[in-house]
């Protein structure tokens, strides 16, 4: 189509900015509350969840620094370790034979 540029391959942002995808997705009740509480400025839910996606996506790619554990942190995930090797363990005795 003469004239038409909205699949113009020169211009490939302007068409990916207005594809979407339909989606469906799993949420908490009261968090869907919220989002239909702010949909009220907004035109849809979903410009909803795309404004927040947008400014949130860049802030998750940032890795903040990782700190150290506290004492009570590192002892929690060495015994949450153990708990689950020990379970493992059990398990896998349940099928030896006796020799």
């Amino acid at each position: 189509m003469k004239g038409s540029n909205f699949f113009d391959c020169r211009k490939p942002k302007r068409y990916l900015k207005i594809m979407k995808v339909e989606t469906t997705i799993s949420i908490e009740a009261d968090l869907l509350e919220q989002v239909k509480n702010a949909a009220k400025d907004f035109r849809s839910h979903s410009e909803v969840f795309e404004k927040a996606l947008l400014e949130y996506l860049p802030k998750l790619r940032r890795k903040s620094p990782k700190r150290e554990l506290t004492r009570e942190e590192e002892i929690e995930l060495i015994n949450r370790y153990a708990d689950e090797k020990r379970k493992e363990i059990l398990e896998n005795l349940e099928y030896q034979v006796e020799l």
